[in-house]
């Protein structure tokens, strides 16, 4: 009986972990498929967004709407040395796609080709796969966006 157990219990742990590593695999799969949470802005000739509560690490994804209803997405991101950085939520090579970025632990991970940009220095990118700078400004708490900067971008969404 006792050798029947040890026997069963050597052979149920590479199970045990293939089941594990499955069961990870099919969650990081489904995160990726479903992507960010958006949140939508609307804007006369600026979109204005409050950022007092965006701490270091923190990425935000926003879609704006334009005159012609067309849904431009971009984010918000303050490095962990305290900088806010703002880009289209597509890169230049892969936002034919129409896949975005996720975030992961103060990165971006473009969702069609993998590649991750620390927030630090995610202007400098990878080969030509590059997240997209977006110009703002910053007054007090408040980052400003041009709603004409972000409808230059509308054939990429």
């Amino acid at each position: 009986m006792i050798t029947s157990i040890a026997r069963f219990r050597g052979r149920s742990t590479p199970l045990i972990i293939a089941a594990g590593l499955l069961v990870g695999t099919v969650s990081l799969v489904a995160m990726a498929r479903g992507g960010p949470q958006f949140t939508s802005v609307s804007a006369n000739h600026t979109v204005s967004i409050q950022i007092n509560d965006l701490r270091p690490g923190d990425v935000r994804f926003f879609k704006y709407g334009d005159r012609a209803d067309d849904q431009i997405g971009f984010l918000l991101a303050r490095d962990n040395t305290g900088r806010i950085k703002a880009t289209l939520d597509a890169c230049e090579r892969c936002y034919m796609y129409h896949q975005g970025y996720a975030s992961s632990h103060g990165s971006l991970i473009c969702r069609f080709c993998g590649n991750r940009y620390r927030l630090e220095s995610m202007e400098s990118g990878l080969a030509s796969c590059v997240p997209m700078k977006l110009p703002f400004r910053i007054t007090g708490q408040t980052v400003i966006i041009k709603s004409v900067d972000l409808e230059h971008a509308r054939g990429m969404f």
